[in-house]
């Protein structure tokens, strides 16, 4: 038994204006042993997260027969879509379908055939089909997307079905991301088998030891001695209130320089002479005493987080082998930068497209699971660099087709926006968050 979950896609419910809606969906299906699949549909956030099923279908049996049950949580609207085959949603379900029927059926060995993928995506002979009522049919939107998808890579072979956790790699076209505001729009954290037209592909392997991630804030120290801070504090009262507030606050500190005169002269004097002569510490030397720098450790910028990863390959078979040369080109190929920044004719190349980047995620009992709650999840990185050591061993050593007998990969990566408060809002409350 294997199980894989779709991609998630955005899709419009209702029949007029007033009671359209657009949501999130993705789709999981299982393979049975008996030949059949299991097809699970959920209503999503746009990561993919906080799933809630509103249908489940079976599809089983020679010749294949479908049997579908919606959910109490679906809406009327979904149930709506649901029962007409040509709507948006169920078009949406059919294609998520096969392509998480196709990723289940590479990772087992349950006699699942093309027959029941297609009845299972096809939807002919689901016994809860109703003649048709008229769903919205608006076109999706998505992002811009590569050319290539690299698919997805499994090492070790039989990882899949082992229920182990695992850590998976997904490659995602750069989005950029526009000016709203004062400040700019925020980045979607993709979730498991989300990206939708961005990703371009997923590796999964086995979670090594030493995995971490080290959050870290930028504080530094600052001074502000009392002259700056009588300035500072009538440039602030002018901004705020105006001449009238200002002019109250020299007033008020002009009457303090009067009252603490010999205090004021002390620190002027001292500070005539320092700038005379280029002597520091005159007061320190002299009174014992210095000028009150109002020292304070001030938080200056958010830092973004860095993370490491060290993976050793062995192949255990020829098509193992295949598998890992095209891992470490998955890593190569898609943190290279892309040619073809301009416009096209003569300054098609006259700029550079940044990389692709990568969506981390800590899979708990395997591919086919959930995001594991208990280790911190990682926002979208950029992999600043990878290595791969071909003789990891310490002496060159192939297999009889050429292929090395082992490899170590190490891959340094670095999240491209920092972690805030509000991040954690939008993670499960008994999890870690981020």
């Amino acid at each position: 038994m294997a199980s894989a979950y779709s991609s998630v896609s955005s899709v419009e419910t209702g029949t007029s204006v007033r009671n359209r809606r657009r949501s999130f969906y993705r789709t999981q299906v299982t393979t049975l042993a008996t030949g059949g699949v299991i097809r699970e549909t959920y209503r999503t956030d746009a990561q993919g997260n906080n799933d809630v099923k509103i249908s489940e279908a079976t599809t089983s049996g020679n010749p294949p027969t479908t049997t579908t049950t919606v959910t109490a949580n679906a809406s009327a609207n979904e149930r709506r879509a649901l029962r007409n085959k040509n709507s948006q949603l169920s078009t949406s379900i059919n294609q998520q379908t096969k392509d998480a029927a196709t990723k289940a059926k590479a990772n087992t060995i349950d006699p699942v055939t093309d027959s029941v993928i297609d009845k299972a995506s096809g939807g002919s002979g689901n016994t809860a089909t109703q003649a048709p009522t008229g769903d919205s049919q608006a076109t999706t939107t998505s992002a811009p997307s590569n050319t290539r998808n690299f698919g997805n890579m499994i090492y070790p072979a039989d990882i899949a079905t082992s229920g182990q956790d695992v850590i998976q790699f997904t490659a995602l076209t750069y989005a950029v991301k526009t000016i709203s505001g004062f400040s700019f729009s925020g980045r979607d954290r993709v979730g498991p088998g989300g990206g939708g037209g961005r990703s371009k592909g997923t590796v999964t392997l086995p979670i090594q030891s030493g995995i971490k991630d080290q959050n870290a804030a930028g504080w530094g120290p600052d001074e502000m001695n009392p002259l700056e801070a009588m300035v500072a504090k009538s440039a602030l009262d002018f901004v705020r209130g105006g001449p009238d507030a200002a002019g109250k606050q020299l007033q008020k500190s002009a009457d303090q320089i009067i009252k603490d005169t010999p205090d004021f002269q002390k620190g002027l004097g001292a500070a005539v002479v320092s700038s005379a002569t280029g002597v520091k510490g005159i007061l320190a030397r002299t009174e014992g005493i210095v000028v009150n720098p109002n020292l304070e450790l001030l938080f200056q910028k958010p830092t973004l987080r860095p993370f490491s990863f060290q993976f050793k390959l062995s192949a255990r078979s020829k098509p193992e082998a295949d598998e890992i040369i095209k891992i470490i080109r998955f890593f190569k190929q898609n943190m290279a930068p892309q040619k073809g920044g301009g416009s096209g004719g003569e300054s098609a190349n006259l700029f550079l497209k940044a990389p692709n980047t990568f969506q981390i995620h800590y899979m708990h009992e395997g591919k086919g699971g959930k995001e594991h709650p208990y280790i911190g999840m990682a926002k979208e990185c950029a992999m600043t660099s990878f290595e791969v050591d071909y003789t990891p061993d310490g002496n060159y050593s192939t297999l009889r087709d050429g292929f090395m007998t082992s490899y170590t990969i190490s891959m340094s990566l670095k999240e491209l926006e920092p972690v805030f408060y509000e991040d954690y809002d939008d993670t499960p409350a008994d999890s870690i968050g981020f």
